[in-house]
């Protein structure tokens, strides 16, 4: 008989919706790949009454967080966003020796460290951290850093990070207005219906603060990320620069200089020919500078709840293989 995984999902918006589809969707080829499935056993909202349309039964749902951490359960996934109640979900799971996959970049740059500590001192009774989709949506950079080039050198980290600002940036460089390019990136789920923190810079912010805690060991609470975003105003820049056969993209940077880490985020113009000239609409493309491995380039979908959720899938199913394998 295979094995069961319990799945407990605090938050059913965009990214937990996409990802209850997504185990549902691929439940047969998951159980013939890996041998065990993985049942969806609470998840957490703020309207338990509320129809959703997804393959869940209505019982599983909940408005109470401690009903939700006192329930059963193998892997919790954090979607709520922000720093209250997801901090709440996230030290709770731990604390019970739950692994926890988040997709909340918010949540990990003021609580990062912490949440690492916590999983280290509870891993004996399960307890694991995992983050994949919290930055760069469906590009494996997360792994990248924690993983193959630990121990490379790494010098510095540069990326179009956000794909909301990106979506925007390539439509209007086409000659759409700039709200017409936002309305069709919230129309196409890849901007939120506040995108106030993508539009200022602050979303890219977060992420490459928590590439910075990962490549170069600073507390991502403390980095000092000077930040300026994109706003109607760049709408000529970003032609002129098209009719010169550039790009305007919004480039977030971390580089190890001496002892510090200088990190920012702020519009760029980049010749056509370079890689973040190439990436278009919603699209992520990271840069990995390293003395030993030269430079690393991954991209791919970096917005959208399919991203996003695919990437929390592939965290759960990391932690299938290795709970199977012990």
């Amino acid at each position: 008989m295979s094995r069961v995984v319990k799945v407990a999902i605090a938050g059913c918006g965009t990214v937990g919706g996409a990802l209850v589809e997504l185990l549902d969707r691929h439940a047969e080829a998951i159980q013939r790949r890996r041998g065990q499935r993985y049942a969806v056993t609470r998840v957490l909202v703020r309207d338990a009454k509320r129809p959703r349309g997804l393959p869940l039964d209505r019982a599983l749902f909940t408005e109470r967080v401690d009903e939700f951490l006192e329930t059963p359960a193998d892997i919790v996934v954090e979607a709520i966003g922000g720093t209250g109640v997801a901090r709440t979900v996230a030290q709770g799971a731990l604390r019970r020796g739950r692994r926890l996959v988040t997709a909340n970049k918010a949540l990990l740059r003021v609580e990062g460290p912490v949440l690492d500590a916590l999983a280290r001192v509870h891993r004996a009774d399960g307890a694991a951290l995992d983050f994949e989709a919290a930055v760069g949506g469906a590009v494996p950079v997360v792994r990248l850093l924690r993983e193959s080039l630990a121990g490379q050198g790494l010098q510095r980290i540069r990326g179009v990070l956000n794909g909301t600002t990106n979506y925007i940036l390539s439509r209007v460089e086409r000659g759409l207005p700039f709200a017409e390019a936002l309305a069709a990136a919230q129309r196409a789920g890849f901007a939120e219906q506040d995108p106030t923190r993508d539009l200022d810079g602050t979303d890219a912010a977060d992420k490459i603060a928590v590439l910075a805690w990962l490549g170069f060991g600073v507390d991502p609470a403390l980095l000092d990320v000077r930040c300026r975003g994109i706003d109607e105003s760049l709408v000529q820049e970003a032609r002129r620069a098209a009719a010169r056969g550039r790009a305007l993209r919004l480039v977030a940077t971390a580089v190890r200089i001496g002892d510090g880490v200088h990190a920012s985020v702020a519009p760029r113009v980049v010749p056509r020919g370079h890689p973040f000239a190439q990436v278009r609409d919603e699209q992520n493309l990271i840069q990995l500078e390293s003395e030993s491995a030269g430079t690393l380039t991954v991209a791919g979908a970096g917005a959208g709840g399919s991203a996003t959720a695919s990437a929390a899938l592939a965290d759960i199913l990391r932690h299938g293989a290795s709970d199977a394998a012990s």
